[in-house]
């Protein structure tokens, strides 16, 4: 669940084309299909100005994400409760998944075009120098004309990577990124204890 939260943040956070969104901001829907060494997690995810939420496939948990309101929501429709966090901004995360230090400059090479699902993908080669000077991180990420969020991004050894497919602009449905009601509002220890009782019945 912990592990939940942290991916539909940073997946968030690579929504976001600049340092606070715009009146031409992407908004969006598409399934998203994550890969980390051999192992393939699908989800959805909707995107409007400021808000998102991602919806982990077979995991009955959804995470609403308001940027606005500095909020998240750990929403459990089967339980009909939902927990409320703070949200602190961004973690300090790359594309590729690694953790960054102090980031110095972060540069963008052409590299090619691809042919992907009838669209002509710009391909590029990331690289990212941290302030320390002595280490960096490298990847790659493939846009779309008039897309400003890249559609796939991939680890260099193309073992980790996150792709955005069956895209549809447009603004989803306001009551997608609403606090829920009807649920009861229960804290994350209460929701240890939910967990730990389940683990026990299994």
């Amino acid at each position: 669940m912990r592990r939940l939260i942290i991916i539909a943040i940073m997946l968030f956070s690579l929504m976001i084309p600049a340092s606070s969104w715009s009146s031409d901001a992407v908004e969006f829907s598409a399934l998203i299909i994550e890969k980390d060494n051999g192992v393939e997690q699908r989800g959805k995810i909707f995107v409007a100005e400021n808000m998102s939420r991602y919806e982990l496939e077979g995991s009955d948990e959804v995470v609403v994400t308001r940027h606005d309101k500095k909020v998240i929501w750990l929403i459990f429709p089967k339980l009909r409760k939902y927990v409320e966090q703070p949200y602190l901004g961004e973690p300090k995360q790359n594309y590729a998944g690694a953790h960054e230090m102090d980031t110095g400059d972060l540069s963008k090479e052409f590299i090619e075009h691809e042919m992907v699902d009838s669209y002509r993908l710009k391909k590029y080669l990331v690289t990212v120098k941290y302030n320390n000077g002595e280490s960096r991180d490298r990847y790659h990420e493939w846009y779309r004309d008039n897309f400003p969020v890249p559609v796939k991004t991939q680890s260099l050894d193309g073992k980790t990577s996150y792709e955005y497919v069956n895209i549809k602009l447009g603004r989803p449905p306001a009551e997608f990124f609403s606090q829920p009601k009807g649920y009861k509002k229960i804290t994350m220890e209460d929701l240890a204890e939910l967990e730990d009782g389940t683990a026990k019945e299994n």
